[in-house]
């Protein structure tokens, strides 16, 4: 049974790496292969076993390859998306009471068209008409997009992140009087979220985040807190938590039926272990329920429920055929999960436990504080190790402080916080009096604790980022790490050496003659990054908005880390439109910037410089003060005296013709950014015919509301057999400039190509 389930989890994994589903033609080919296999052990006994397993892995295949083609129906129609549309839905987010919220919201009708199944999308409303609560039923006029998210190396995949959630679009509420509230029904949840807001106590965002899964509230810092401390899994509510209610109720309703059968009661009918697991797995539930029924709760949930089955059948699995079943059955019940980061870390997390528990068992004798403490101090330690890999993989980060700090904090969080919080929870259920005052405890308590990760994240060496390094180098030092911590004599410590050299030689990077333009995904805007020698060359820095939200924390920051680069050797900004320098202020916040330019002071016509071996020189403008934002952009012409890259920034046509007549064909550049991001006011046919580019970029947003960039101006530069690329569809665009020539790669299509990523 262990092996079919593994092959069976195999393929379903093996999704991750599909460039394309199969052909939908192809699934009742795939499916009747399955059962023949299955049954062809009645006829070929000696193949039995091996058929099992194919037949297993071929089913996988086909549980996946149906999932992503029911995925592709339930998509919304295509003009949904062309003008506003009216939709009528129930609100699923719990909403904090913000200004300008974004919530998901389940939608039933569809312009007077019911929906069969309901729909999820994200939306974000400016200065709602009411206060927005979960459970509400509304009817807006909403303007909506295909789900979709900006694509680079190092930054947050958000377009894999809305698949994973099975939200098929995002969008934004338009103003009109008929955006009406149908139902004011609020969920118990959002009450209580209410209620612990209207504390308004210092901690209030943490105890939300412990209570109820709720982090909307947590800001950037508490959220650099929880990364440099390494805390993340404490405020999500996942199998810790599950783990700590299940057993304080099975203990109160063990004992409470203990006290009635000793004092109130002669006889035993019923088995009370029965019943005590049973009321258990329901107040689990609801406390899941509570939390928002998320993933990493659902899944504790269903390993309990596994665990409650085989109590009451009196069977016995080991931990293998336990989490075997458990993966399959939550691959069965969630198969979207598989493309979240949640499902791998919990996973990894659980493999970890359970291998910790196999090479340290426990020995029965008798309860020692001595050995418990022992026992939780090398769980951790060899937690956070083996965890280590995967983390620095997904996130470029590292945490020295954090298997120090969960030695500390996930007793006193496990074992005091939660517990006082589930206590306050239960208490304002039931309307019972002093349950303020069981939240000021928690917030006095969390207060001091968090002084204390305060601390700790002040110190400079308690977290550093590290440049990205292929999977498979983390993966050889994973299972060196584990080659160490196995019993001696099952593999040889040579073994580990070996598996470290693939980090090992990465970190041994030749002097690299090459040279790199990334043209950054930022949406509407632009951020063009020109590396060379491990140092970088920013031209411009995209967006910020009033929300928050800007493209130095969400680009910018991660894909410099990602690369290895702790700073930028020079900016220069083109002008001072927001989508070109709108980030400024927030990446100076992050990293050091040692050299600014810009139009007010040597960006001009004339002024040049030589970096790490390529010639910067400045085409225009020429007096900034007598042109527009835009035509006074900075235009730079970046060569290593071979092959040139061309930056325009947003001038027009007009510009254009005076640099055409100024420079003639020294303007011919074989790499350039179109100007103005594709507008028809500018790439004219004789600035084209001038440049002969021989790979043209345009950066602009999704569907963006201009058009850009506009079909003229992509049929001019078609009529030169120019290379065109896109940032809103190919994602991050990288130019690497070799004696041999060019190469040209897109995120899209060659970094991150799959399939459930680009759909």
């Amino acid at each position: 049974m262990d092996g079919r389930l593994f092959s069976f989890i195999a393929a379903s994994m093996s999704a991750l790496f599909w460039l394309s589903l199969p052909a939908l033609l192809i699934l009742p080919i795939i499916l009747c292969l399955a059962i023949l296999l299955w049954r062809l052990p009645r006829i070929i006994s000696s193949c039995k076993r091996f058929n099992h397993y194919c037949s297993c892995f071929l089913l996988g295949i086909f549980w996946m390859a149906s999932v992503g083609h029911w995925q592709q129906t339930w998509q919304l129609q295509a003009d949904d998306f062309t003008q506003g549309i009216w939709i009528q839905g129930r609100i699923t987010s719990l909403i904090d009471g913000k200004q300008s919220p974004r919530f998901n919201l389940d939608i039933s009708v569809i312009e007077q068209r019911s929906l069969v199944k309901k729909r999820r999308i994200r939306l974000s409303w400016t200065k709602p008409m009411w206060s927005l609560k979960q459970g509400q039923r509304v009817q807006l006029w909403v303007k909506l997009k295909p789900a979709h998210g900006l694509a680079n190396q190092g930054g947050f995949h958000y377009q894999q992140w809305l698949f994973s959630q099975d939200i098929v679009g995002t969008g934004y509420v338009k103003t009109s009087e008929n955006n009406i509230l149908l139902e004011p029904n609020l969920s118990v949840r959002q009450r209580l979220l209410d209620q612990i807001m209207a504390t308004e106590l210092a901690t209030t965002p943490w105890i939300a985040a412990l209570a109820l899964g709720h982090r909307g509230l947590l800001t950037q810092d508490d959220w650099l807190l929880v990364q440099r401390t390494g805390i993340a899994h404490l405020i999500a509510i996942s199998g810790l938590h599950l783990a700590l209610v299940a057993s304080l109720c099975y203990l109160l309703i063990a004992s409470v039926l203990l006290f009635c059968y000793r004092v109130l009661i002669t006889t035993q009918t019923v088995n009370f272990h029965f019943v005590s697991i049973l009321i258990t797995l329901f107040a689990t539930l609801g406390y899941a329920y509570l939390a928002g029924l998320g993933l990493p709760a659902m899944r504790a949930w269903l390993m309990l429920a596994l665990t409650a089955l085989l109590l009451f059948t009196r069977l016995y699995w080991g931990i293998k055929r336990i989490l075997l079943v458990s993966i399959s059955a939550f691959i069965l019940l969630f198969p979207l999960s598989l493309f979240g980061q949640s499902f791998w870390l919990s996973f990894s997390a659980v493999l970890i436990i359970s291998f910790v528990f196999w090479r340290w068992p426990v020995k029965h004798q008798g309860f020692s504080i001595k050995n418990w403490f022992a026992g939780m101090c090398r769980l951790q330690l060899t937690l956070s190790i083996l965890m280590l890999p995967i983390v620095a993989w997904q996130f470029s980060f590292v945490s020295l402080a954090a298997p120090l700090v969960n030695l500390i904090a996930v007793p006193l969080v496990t074992l005091i916080v939660v517990p006082l919080c589930l206590l306050a929870v239960v208490m304002l259920l039931l309307n019972l009096a002093r349950a303020d005052d069981v939240l000021v405890l928690v917030d006095y308590g969390l207060q001091l604790l968090l002084d204390k990760l305060v601390e700790v994240s002040n110190w400079s060496a308690s977290a550093f980022t590290i440049p990205a390094i292929p999977a498979l180098a983390w993966v050889c030092l994973t299972l060196a790490t584990l080659v160490i911590i196995l019993p001696r004599g099952l593999l040889p410590r040579v073994a580990a050496v070996m598996l470290c050299l693939p980090l090992l030689s990465y970190g041994l990077t030749t002097r690299a003659t090459h040279w790199q333009v990334n043209v950054l995904d930022v949406g509407q805007g632009l951020s063009v990054v020109v590396s060379r020698h491990n140092d970088a060359l920013l031209y411009d820095v995209g967006a910020a908005y009033p929300s928050g939200f800007n493209m130095a924390d969400s680009v910018l920051t991660p894909y410099l880390h990602s690369h290895g680069m702790t700073h930028v050797g020079i900016l220069v900004l083109s002008h001072f439109d927001n989508d070109h320098s709108g980030s400024e202020p927030a990446l100076r916040r992050s990293m050091s910037i040692l050299r600014t330019y810009t139009t007010k002071d040597k960006c001009r016509y004339g002024w040049q410089m030589y970096w790490q071996g390529l010639q910067v020189s400045a085409l225009w403008p020429d007096d900034p003060s007598l042109h527009n934002d835009n035509n006074g952009s900075c235009v730079l012409r970046i060569t290593d005296g071979h092959t040139s890259v061309l930056l325009t920034g947003d001038i027009d046509a007009s510009v254009e013709r005076k640099l055409v007549q100024h420079y003639g064909d020294a303007l011919q550049s074989r790499i350039l950014i179109a100007p103005h991001h594709g507008s028809n006011t500018s790439s004219s046919a004789e600035f084209i015919t001038a440049v002969a580019p021989q790979h043209v970029i345009f950066s602009q947003g999704f569907m963006n509301r201009w058009g850009f960039p506009k079909n003229e101006v992509v049929t001019r530069y078609q009529q030169t057999n120019a290379q065109l690329y896109r940032t809103s569809e190919d994602g991050q665009i990288q130019v690497t400039v070799e004696d041999s020539g060019i190469k040209v790669r897109t995120f899209r299509h060659d970094m991150y190509p799959y399939w459930y990523a680009n759909h």
